[in-house]
């Protein structure tokens, strides 16, 4: 695990590049909350969500599923992030930074495609759902949902032209800050975080839910409506989207796992039950959050009986499968984008 210099916030991505993993906490500053206005207007075909559906995505705190939440103005607001563009890909844009964590101490990677029609001028003031992306393994240095591992983006893009999905912001963090080297030589696996801040290890969990999350609030036109985020994994990728939407649902209101499994088995929890029992998906669904949650392509018995422990509002539905391979993730990607569609708001226009 290689030791990071704190980046000034807006610094070139590029000088930081290979000053990858985690910081020592001496030093790092508490960085302002980020809060972003919510936008209007808009010209995407979106459909919305169903009258069925705005109950699913409708906060805890029995504010109107409807209504864009206003910013609170005592909330600072941070700097924005310099990303630099990679490219254009599926009619969007693909940038990218390399995001040194204020609160976590992890450095690492971070894709952000915009979807088309972004940066036309008719759409400067209106706001985006954004669908945050976890990768199979490794997940270093890359993300499988924007490197082609899997046509996701191309996926994406046409559902969003036949409106049966918002327009996502698509945010692709790396599931781990280790360096390549690791990841080519087999190491992945016994370092495994399982996204979680596992004690003495990286802080993954914050990195990608508070640090990940005020990068792309500071730089993007992404709205703060936790009703306007989801989450999608595949494989490892899988169990942290699931993980994610327990354990921080004042952030997500839906999920989907593709082929990803439900139970912790790091090497690096060690004789730390305590840590582990915190971050098990299982115990998770005790404080039954108000999240949707799709199990899809989960081979045996894993997937229905995860679903039955579920109690309302939490819901999980399990879809079995081959489950795996990226040809049984292509097929699994109509479902899924179906019921992220179903189960995400599109800010109001």
């Amino acid at each position: 695990m290689r030791v990071a210099e704190a980046r000034p916030i807006g610094a070139d991505p590029a000088s930081v590049r290979r000053k990858r993993g985690v910081r020592s906490p001496l030093g790092i500053g508490l960085l302002a909350l980020a809060v972003v206005a919510a936008g209007v207007g808009g010209t995407f075909a979106y459909k919305g969500i169903s009258d069925d559906d705005k109950q699913n995505v409708a906060s805890s705190t029995g504010a109107d599923p409807s209504v864009e939440p206003s910013a609170t103005s005592a909330q600072p607001k941070a700097a924005p992030q310099k990303f630099t563009k990679v490219g254009a890909k599926s009619g969007g844009t693909l940038n990218r930074t390399t995001l040194a964590g204020g609160r976590s101490g992890v450095t690492a990677d971070v894709w952000v495609w915009l979807p088309p029609g972004y940066d036309n001028a008719a759409n400067q003031g209106r706001s985006y759902p954004v669908l945050v992306t976890q990768s199979a393994l490794p997940g270093i240095e890359s993300n499988s949902f924007v490197d082609d591992s899997v046509p996701f983006l191309t996926k994406l893009a046409a559902a969003i032209e036949a409106g049966t999905v918002p327009p996502y912001i698509v945010v692709a963090p790396e599931l781990m800050p280790y360096s390549k080297q690791d990841a080519e030589a087999g190491r992945t696996a016994a370092k495994d975080t399982e996204c979680s801040d596992i004690p003495n290890g990286p802080k993954m969990a914050t990195f990608h839910n508070e640090d990940v999350r005020e990068a792309v609030l500071t730089t993007y036109r992404a709205s703060a409506d936790r009703a306007s985020w989801a989450l999608i994994g595949d494989g490892s990728g899988g169990l942290c989207s699931v993980k994610y939407a327990l354990q921080y649902p004042q952030y997500y209101a839906a999920a989907v796992s593709l082929s990803g499994r439900t139970t912790l088995k790091s090497p690096l929890w060690g004789a730390d039950a305590a840590a582990k029992a915190a971050n098990d998906p299982v115990r998770l669904l005790d404080a039954r959050p108000d999240v949707q949650i799709l199990l899809s392509g989960h081979t045996g018995s894993t997937g229905s009986e995860f679903a039955a422990k579920a109690k309302a509002p939490t819901s999980v539905k399990a879809i079995p499968g081959a489950g795996g391979a990226s040809g049984d993730i292509v097929r699994q990607l109509p479902e899924a984008l179906a019921f992220l569609g179903r189960n995400t708001r599109t800010p109001a226009a």
